[in-house]
């Protein structure tokens, strides 16, 4: 996502749709294993049929990110990371999320939501009162809520691995062999994004 910031009303430009996939028919089950580990929602990871609800999932990691400057399911490897997303195993760390409201974490819960019949829909993220506060009270804790740019560096500089076709694809084949019991031609191997990050 860019900002363009050098006009009076600036524009967000949404970019880097690769691995995206149109969703041709409700109800046509679309099934895929691609996407950086720790951004992909649990049904990706178990291989079940997806729908927009992965989308809101990402959404709610990103917005965990943008809040706290960490990333709530990265592990030492690939492989702990996706066994984090599929048991939703993070938390609000209470020193990096000091700055952040109820109502903010409360977004960020809805989101992360292994069930994906009671994730946030797209209009339920857009109605939660964190985004679209009932009245003053709620606009005031909205206001509350900061990006934590301290916290990036130091976060990132924990991801010093580049992602690599063959990396991800053995690491996620053994993930999804240990976990579920099936083999790597049981699923069909990931498109893969190089991730470059900033040097510490």
């Amino acid at each position: 996502m860019l900002l363009d910031k050098n006009v009076d009303l600036p524009r967000i430009k949404i970019i880097d749709f690769g691995l995206a996939h149109k969703m041709d028919q409700v109800g046509t089950d679309f099934k895929n294993i691609f996407g950086t580990p720790e951004f992909v929602a649990p049904e990706i990871v178990n291989y079940e049929p997806l729908g927009l609800e992965a989308d809101m999932w990402s959404i709610g990691v990103i917005t965990y990110i943008l809040l706290s400057g960490a990333s709530p399911f990265l592990g030492d490897s690939k492989q702990e990371t996706l066994g984090n997303v599929s048991a939703i195993a993070y938390q609000f760390d209470e020193e990096l999320f000091s700055s952040t409201s109820e109502l903010a974490k409360s977004f960020i819960r809805q989101l992360l939501e292994k069930d994906t019949r009671k994730r946030l829909t797209i209009q339920g993220a857009l109605n939660h009162p964190w985004i679209q506060p009932l009245d003053s009270r709620q606009a005031l804790v909205k206001r509350q809520s900061v990006v934590n740019l301290e916290n990036f560096r130091r976060q990132y500089t924990r991801r010093r691995w580049k992602v690599k076709q063959t990396d991800l694809t053995t690491a996620t084949g053994v993930y999804r062999k240990n976990l579920l019991g099936n083999s790597f031609k049981d699923f069909v191997a990931p498109l893969i994004i190089s991730v470059c990050l900033p040097q510490a």
